[in-house]
């Protein structure tokens, strides 16, 4: 499930990525005697040894924020796949001064918390990284690891740690993007890519989908297979509404009508059956998306009597529950006030935006995606929501910042991409609004752009962590920081 996910393990960076290959055996080697040697018991000036080296066997103390065990020493030793406790041999992905990042590849002694994966292709696929872990073992593993993380890094005070906002799992996910691979029309594989690799898993279901997504995989497969023009198809994204489900085949060249017509088939029976309502949809390679069938727009339910409408290629945050829970704190940490000015900055579709506007606060939503914004203004109009300025601004563009911000806010709500969103504190820092409440989607740059605010007079009240996305190395946070009295 690589590409179920918008972040796959490829991109996870820092000191626990996992995807830092040595580049030759004879590096790897290299590494291995460096663990040994260092950690495990053998002296330091053992020569390097032969690809016929016996395993390293470590002992883990703890897990990471990611879920991986780690073992403590010089240098830190991060083992993907194993768990607290546990003993096991490893092997070395990678070495660094500081850091070795290792796999487990026979475990000695299992953990009580260690469970048998619940999907038949998770050794395999790159979806998913924590499902031999119990979720209420990775849960409060992980967030005793992060908080430890921002009590170190941050000097957060204990009391500051909030509880994590959990939701469904598995069955959770309300979007994904299948890879397909039509090079042989008649034995077509559709599912997710392996991790680390482009090669395509076939999968019949998918158990972190929600109903009906998953069940669509394997006959849709089926209704593509035997079809020459299946080659052009880039790949096809699935999206659940809480009015209709949308299945978007994203294609580069013209499809047969027939494969069109199968795939109709197929969703038309799959609503008549499940009583879920599914809609087809075609995206050309200019990113034009057409409907075929009626084009009912879909509406995602948030808070306060809000929705959005996104298409299949926005952003959204993919745990309805979840979601709902993350907005309704943001309100609560923000308590805005009628005629007070507000910030939603990275504001997508207006997730945030709406519900904040609706209780009478004043409102000006920033996003980098041009369509996105104008799609959000449409339905916030449908919806009645007219104190809400949309603008289409690059955040990472300090002039754009600085102009923003000369309208003077109250409060300001910052929900920002895995990069965060340095440029955007630095400026915050000078105009000095009394509240800011930062949504992160990878805690090690929220670390860093939290930083920013302590040391410019903000004080972290309240952090605590969202459990978006169960099962994988993904971690979303929040944090609530106020201005410090002078």
């Amino acid at each position: 499930m690589a590409n179920l996910f918008k972040q796959s393990r490829s991109k996870q960076k820092g000191k626990t990525s996992l995807t830092e290959r040595a580049t030759s055996k004879k590096g790897n080697a290299r590494a291995n005697a460096q663990v040994a040697g260092l950690r495990f018991g053998k002296s330091k000036n053992a020569a390097d040894t032969s690809e016929t080296q016996k395993p390293n066997t470590v002992t883990i103390e703890d897990l990471d924020w990611m879920g991986n065990g780690v073992v403590r020493g010089n240098p830190m030793v991060f083992v993907e796949g194993a768990l607290v406790g546990e003993t096991c041999d490893i092997e070395v992905l990678s070495s660094k001064k500081k850091v070795i990042n290792a796999r487990a590849t026979n475990i000695l002694s299992p953990s009580d918390e260690r469970q048998a994966p619940f999907c038949p292709v998770f050794d395999v696929c790159g979806g998913c990284q924590l499902q031999h872990i119990k979720p209420e073992a990775a849960l409060e593993q992980r967030d005793r690891a992060l908080k430890v993380m921002m009590e170190r890094h941050l000097a957060m005070k204990p009391h500051v740690w909030q509880a994590p906002l959990v939701g469904p799992r598995p069955q959770y996910r309300r979007k994904a993007r299948l890879a397909i691979d039509a090079r042989n029309p008649n034995h077509i594989k559709l599912g997710f890519r392996e991790a680390n690799s482009n090669n395509v898993i076939n999968v019949e279901t998918c158990p972190i989908l929600v109903d009906p997504l998953s069940a669509l995989i394997g006959p849709l497969r089926d209704a593509l297979t035997g079809f020459e023009s299946a080659r052009h198809i880039g790949h096809i994204s699935l999206i659940a509404g809480d009015n209709i489900s949308h299945l978007v085949i994203k294609h580069t060249k013209a499809l047969e009508a027939e494969l069109i017509d199968a795939v109709s088939e197929l969703v038309n029976n799959s609503s008549s059956i499940n009583g879920d309502v599914i809609e087809l949809k075609l995206e050309n390679k200019q990113g034009q998306i057409r409907s075929v069938g009626r084009g009912t727009d879909m509406v995602m339910n948030t808070v306060n009597g809000c929705s959005i409408s996104p298409s299949a290629n926005d952003f959204i945050q993919i745990n309805k529950v979840v979601n709902e829970k993350m907005v309704n704190q943001a309100i609560g940490w923000l308590n805005p006030k009628p005629n007070e000015r507000i910030a939603d900055w990275f504001s997508g579709l207006g997730n945030f935006t709406l519900p904040i506007a609706k209780l009478g606060a004043k409102v000006q939503a920033v996003e980098g995606v041009a369509e996105m914004v104008r799609r959000a203004k449409d339905n916030a109009q449908q919806q009645g929501i007219e104190n809400v300025e949309w603008l289409h601004l690059d955040l990472a563009d300090k002039t754009n910042v600085e102009a923003s911000l000369q309208q003077g806010f109250d409060k300001v709500l910052l929900d920002p991409s895995r990069e965060g969103a340095l440029t955007v504190c630095h400026a915050l820092v000078k105009a000095l609004p009394k509240t800011i409440v930062y949504v992160s989607c990878n805690p090690s740059t929220f670390s860093r752009d939290a930083k920013v605010l302590i040391d410019g007079g903000y004080e972290m009240e309240k952090a605590g962590v969202a459990e978006m996305f169960p099962f994988t190395h993904h971690m979303e946070m929040m944090a609530l920081f106020t201005r410090k009295q002078q």
